[in-house]
């Protein structure tokens, strides 16, 4: 395909590196942008004030797409941009005929295509299981945009939020241990999270504490996954999982399939005997935005 990147329309220009580690020439301020993962890089960009020109979606089913989280956090659709690629199918014709100055999307979604995409503008890949805290990986990204100073009031406003919180409930210096966790059905193996986005973040914040068994997550990643023979030594205070609820599924679906994979846990976990198992909607807690964050902490009240 001969498609060549377009001048970014006669910006400032500066380097910047992203987290796959490449060294690239973006504008001081993209304004442009194509974004090719819809529940991160689409919701950050938008959350930072810079919707973006196109974006990838996913397929409802009834023929139409929709934004990952963007959808559930932002209400946003495809009346708020253009359909860039339908997720894990990217169309580089659909994505160099937008008028672009940035395109930017998820490492592990689009690193098999990072030259031709490079091609066509400018392209910084973002990584959300490199093992750093998903505010960290934010503000880096914001720092890509040009966007610090809309990160720094976001982050802020939340900060103060924690604070508020904190200081109306002051019996929350010593909330207990716990473990974020995914039942692997087809596989027959269970993944720990050192990070589970928004959710986990929130638990840090407010005074909870990661579990040992957490500590089997290599550092420079999000998390691993593990014989489910291991889940003796997953006994939390609180175990958190994630469902999807656009799927039809329930906050019940989580702890339903960690039976059968390993049998005889309810019976034995300290978080299910105390009615801690707590499972809240992946597409709401999962991004690293602070909408997300919102979300989690609006519903804080149920978790006890």
């Amino acid at each position: 395909m001969g498609t060549l990147a377009l001048p970014a329309l006669a910006q400032d220009m500066r380097s910047v590196t992203d987290h796959a580690g490449y060294v690239v020439e973006v504008p001081a301020k993209a304004m442009r942008i194509v974004s090719l993962s819809d529940w991160t890089t689409t919701i950050m960009a938008h959350e930072l004030g810079v919707t973006p020109v196109g974006s990838v979606g996913r397929a409802s089913g009834d023929g139409t797409f929709h934004i990952r989280s963007g959808r559930e956090l932002y209400d946003l659709d495809f009346d708020d941009m253009a359909l860039a690629s339908v997720h894990g199918q990217l169309d580089m014709e659909v994505i160099a005929a937008l008028e672009r100055d940035l395109i930017v999307g998820l490492q592990s979604d689009t690193i098999a295509h990072r030259d031709t995409l490079a091609s066509i503008a400018p392209t910084l890949l973002f990584d959300t299981e490199n093992g750093k805290e998903p505010l960290e990986n934010y503000a880096e990204f914001a720092g890509w945009l040009g966007l610090d100073v809309e990160f720094q009031a976001l982050n802020t406003a939340y900060e103060a939020r924690i604070a508020d919180y904190l200081a109306q409930h002051p019996d929350q210096s010593n909330l207990g241990s716990y473990v974020g966790l995914r039942p692997n059905v087809e596989d027959g193996d269970i993944s720990i999270y050192r990070t589970f986005g928004a959710m986990t973040t929130v638990l840090d914040d407010i005074g909870f504490t990661h579990h040992p068994v957490v500590d089997v997550v290599p550092a420079n990643e999000q998390r691993t996954s593990v014989s489910a023979e291991l889940i003796g030594e997953m006994n939390a205070d609180y175990v958190f999982a994630g469902h999807m609820a656009d799927r039809g599924e329930t906050e019940d679906v989580p702890l339903a399939e960690l039976e059968p994979v390993a049998p005889g846990a309810s019976n034995f976990l300290v978080a299910v005997q105390n009615e801690r198992f707590i499972s809240r909607s992946r597409f709401h807690v999962s991004p690293p935005t602070f909408a997300a964050l919102n979300y989690f902490l609006d519903r804080l009240e149920t978790v006890n």
